[in-house]
């Protein structure tokens, strides 16, 4: 026989119900204030170390102001760049820059880094974060592709056989994810023209 719930223990379980939901939020608030400060550290030391992967001569990266104009290059090519930086020699002086982009392969959020020199030529390439299918897109962050945009400047185009000499040939079953680095690549290349040619105005 069921019993009915009176007013008095239904605001009870309610009563209940609401503290326990205010102390988990409260744990997850205390947790996520202790770890975010480590998070952001650790990326942080990722992009660094990325970035010392594809320009290993420079001294010092020195994050830049992203235009409006460098945004637009971004979105009028379907990308994202979140950081860019000047990369800096040993007595201080512009050598190169390095764009971290965010592109779309067969899954989104393809983080890359970029290194571009002076004269506008890829010195490398290096993923730091992506979400593409283990033994197929995933391999996008082997060395035997990433070297593939070494020494090549702007447009790289993609192709599934024979390249060229600006082409990369992209990862057998994994077309999307070639192109969605060399896309991230072509934008840091058009990027990197307007900060160390223009001055990024």
């Amino acid at each position: 026989m069921n019993k009915k719930m009176n007013v008095g223990e239904i605001i009870k379980v309610g009563l209940i119900l609401f503290i326990i939901t205010a102390v988990l939020s409260g744990l997850l608030a205390f947790v996520n204030a202790k770890t975010k400060p480590l998070i952001e550290q650790n990326a942080l030391a990722a992009e660094q170390d990325a970035m010392k992967t594809v320009m290993p001569d420079a001294a010092e990266f020195e994050e830049t102001e992203l235009t409006s104009e460098i945004e637009k290059i971004a979105d009028d090519n379907g990308g994202e760049i979140s950081k860019a930086f000047i990369a800096k020699d040993e007595n201080g002086s512009d050598m190169g820059a390095c764009i971290i982009t965010v592109t779309s392969g067969y899954d989104v959020g393809i983080e890359t880094v970029t290194g571009v020199d002076s004269e506008l030529t890829v010195t490398g390439v290096d993923i730091i974060s992506m979400n593409e299918t283990p033994g197929l897109g995933a391999n996008a962050d082997n060395e035997d592709f990433r070297s593939q945009y070494d020494d090549k400047m702007y447009e790289i185009s993609v192709v599934k056989s024979s390249p060229g000499e600006n082409d990369i040939q992209a990862i057998a079953g994994a077309t999307k994810t070639s192109n969605g680095v060399t896309k991230g690549v072509n934008i840091a290349l058009e990027a990197a023209d307007v900060l160390l040619t223009e001055g990024g105005n």
